[in-house]
Parts: C-alpha cells; structure tokens; sequence
C-alpha cells in the first residue's frame, strides 16, 4: 500500500534521485549515504510480492532486500503500532501438504526441482540482518521478534486458524512467506519488519478492522527499519573506508596541515586549532542569548575535513563565517528555525563557478558539512561573533532532531553520529 512508503519516499526526498525504467515498469532509486536506495511496491498479496521481489533480484542484484509493512496481531500481548521483526515465515495454505504428501507419489513434489532440496516449512530471513535488527532500540515503540504467518485470504482464514496458532506466529500478513520464499530459491539476502495495523479476534476474525491504524503501524515499522539500514551502512562505510580510491597526495598534504598547525580532533568531526580569540569583551543586547555573561568579540579556527569525515549537525548561540582556504569545496547543509533546508557550496568560485569563498551561517541554524571529494581534503577557517564558548554549542541528537524535522530525516541521518557530549575543549 501506498502508505507503507510514505515514510521512505518523505525520508529520501531530499536526496539525489533517478528514475530507471525495466520492462515499462519505472524504479526510483536514491543516492544514500554512498548506496543506492531502490523503493518499490509489491503490490497485494504473494504472487505479486514473490514476482517484484525476483523482477528486482534479476535486474538490480541487490546487496539485501528489505520488506516494511503492515501485519494483523494473533498473540493477544501484541497492541497496534508494536514492531515485529519477521525471523521466520511459513505459508498458511501449504502447510497442510507436507505430512500427507510423504509416501505417496506425489512426495517428489516436495523437493524444489531447480535447488534440489527440499522444501521448508518454515523460512528464515539473513542471519547478519537478524543481529542488526535485533540489537536496535527505538523510543516508544515495543520491538518483537519471531514467526509470522502469510495467506491471501484476509484477515485470516478461518478453516486454518487453529492450525495456525498451533505454529506460534506473532503476526499474519500477505506477503513476507512468498518475500522469504524467494529469498531462500534465489539465495537472496533479506528482512522483513511489519507494524501491528489491527488485532485478530481468537478464531482469526476482525470485527474493528476499520478502526485499524495503517499509517501508524506501517511508519513505525519504516521508522524501525530505517534505523536497520543506518546501522547496516555504518557498519558498510566503516568497512570500505580502508578500500576506497586513495590519493597519496591528497593525504600528504591533509597531513601536513594538521602537524604544521597542530589540528586536534574536532567533537563534531574533523581537526581543528584556534588561531585567534579578541581580548575585548562584549555583551548582547539579548540578555537571555548569553545568561547576560560577557563574550570575546570574536574567535577563529582552521578546521579541516579530509577523505569520509564530516561536521556533524549542530549549533551555535553566535554567528559563525567559514571561509574557504585550499583544497576541494564543501558543501554545507543549514536547517533554519522554520524547517527550511539551504545547501551552500564553499571553495574557490575561480575554479568551481557555484562556490563561494564565504558562507555565513545564522544563530541557532542547525548545519552539517561534508567534502565534495571523498579522496581529498579541504582547509577552512571558521570565524565566530559574539566569540565561541562551548557552552553556547549543541551538537545534534538524531532522534531529537528528526522527530522535529521528519522531512529532512534522509540528510539528519546522513550528518549525524554517536559522539560523547561531555563538555571538552573544543573551538571556534
């Protein structure tokens, strides 16, 4: 349903995109933390489902194949809007034909004739997502995780719901058995996490079916994996890091600016030195911006980026000025009070005529920065007015920040990272 994508088409919006067309069939895909991000409707039921998921394996050859979605409570504990992660997954219908087929003439049917084994009644998901996911907290959302149950009749049919139950499924759904079906034919890395949408009466029925909450249920599950892919990609770029394009001189002079002008490591990523702060003293005619407590009139640090490193999202009490000093440009991403996204490109408008040699960003702005290049390196200063304390600087909460701007989760999520917000030295 289309609503079981809202959250992920909202959460990329902000990022690079195209459109490749297979078949006549048209695929988004969008440029996420250096991975491209297929998103893509199944469609109801597992025909559909077991079709676009071997549509997309053969075409795309994806590293791993998510499903999100929405999902009908059998254990009564479970309440609308909880999260199960799907370990495992049989199919309602065919569980019937396993027992009465052996020893008949018919038990050949039960051995897969392309893989050569047998079937299984219960299929599992990838073993390394299972971990992630299963290490992943999220604020007021309950997490699960277990056996789910597919079948085309909805909500559940009747004939087959004792037996169901006898197989302790948490939740059942149209389409994650015929998801993990093909995953196991086509040896296909894959999850799925589905939303508690509505509650099965004890003999499967629904009669508050209508009172479902599908948008809830299904933002929460995306909510959940996105947290999944983040950890996943975090866990890939840490990896590759060491793999990636190198250029020795690009890495010998980021070297040598950081011994020659003794750069430390920045809170907020990145190196830094203070080379200037003003003995005069001032105080802003905002008594509460300060406490009412005096400033320097102004402080300064060269700060550098180099190769993967970026400036986490976070905010000053005061002004801040970068300029653009040597190597390739930065792009700077600022969050006004209002939600609204501006991207800045800092360099030298000689050699990149979209640049600039100044970027100003506002008090209380929230911003991020990350190099053009990512086998290069670039030297700024960053000059701030009324002078930097530490005090007046808030490095982002991801959670925090997402939750009050949704719309730009995509690039909050992208700029942001576990750091130790003790109160230590540090800049501008």
């Amino acid at each position: 349903m289309q609503e079981e994508l809202d959250f992920f088409q909202k959460t990329f919006s902000e990022t690079k995109s195209e459109i490749v067309k297979v078949q006549g069939f048209e695929f988004q895909i969008y440029e996420y933390n250096s991975k491209r991000i297929l998103i893509i409707p199944t469609g109801l039921g597992t025909t559909f489902a077991a079709s676009v998921v071997t549509l997309i394996h053969h075409h795309f050859s994806p590293e791993y194949i998510f499903l999100s979605g929405t999902a009908g409570a059998i254990k009564p504990e479970l309440k609308v809007r909880d999260v199960i992660i799907c370990e495992r997954a049989f199919e309602a219908e065919i569980q019937g034909a396993f027992q009465p087929l052996k020893n008949t003439p018919f038990e050949s049917c039960l051995t897969h004739p392309l893989k050569n084994q047998c079937f299984p009644q219960v299929y599992s998901a990838d073993e390394e997502l299972l971990r992630i996911a299963s290490n992943i907290d999220l604020p007021d959302i309950t997490i699960h995780k277990g056996t789910v149950v597919s079948s085309n009749t909805f909500p559940a049919p009747p004939e087959l719901f004792q037996k169901i139950k006898s197989e302790n499924p948490y939740s059942i759904d149209m389409e994650t058995s015929a998801f993990y079906q093909v995953a196991w034919l086509l040896k296909a890395r894959v999850l799925a996490i589905r939303g508690i949408s509505n509650k099965l009466d004890h003999d499967g029925t629904d009669d508050k079916v209508h009172e479902s909450d599908v948008k809830g249920s299904a933002d929460a599950a995306a909510k959940f994996l996105l947290k999944i892919l983040d950890t996943l990609l975090l866990k890939y770029n840490f990896h590759s890091l060491a793999e990636s394009e190198i250029r020795p001189e690009a890495i010998s002079q980021a070297k040598e600016l950081v011994e020659r002008f003794s750069l430390q490591p920045h809170p907020e990523g990145g190196y830094y030195a203070r080379i200037f702060q003003s003995a005069n003293q001032v105080k802003s005619v905002d008594k509460d911006r300060y406490n009412d407590e005096s400033r320097s009139a102004g402080t300064s640090i060269y700060y550098l980026l180099k190769r993967n490193d970026f400036s986490a999202w976070h905010n000053l009490k005061s002004d801040e000025l970068w300029h653009y000093y040597t190597g390739c440009p930065v792009k700077i991403y600022v969050i006004d009070k209002q939600g609204n996204l501006t991207t800045h490109l800092l360099g030298n408008p000689l050699e990149n005529s979209p640049s600039s040699f100044q970027v100003a960003i506002t008090a209380g702005n929230w911003f991020a920065a990350e190099l053009i290049d990512k086998t290069s390196y670039c030297l700024v200063g960053c000059t701030v007015n009324p002078g930097f304390e530490f005090k007046d600087f808030t490095l982002a909460d991801r959670d925090v920040l997402t939750r009050e701007f949704p719309h730009h989760a995509a690039l909050i999520t992208q700029f942001s990272r576990m750091l130790d917000h003790s109160p230590e030295k540090s800049g501008s």
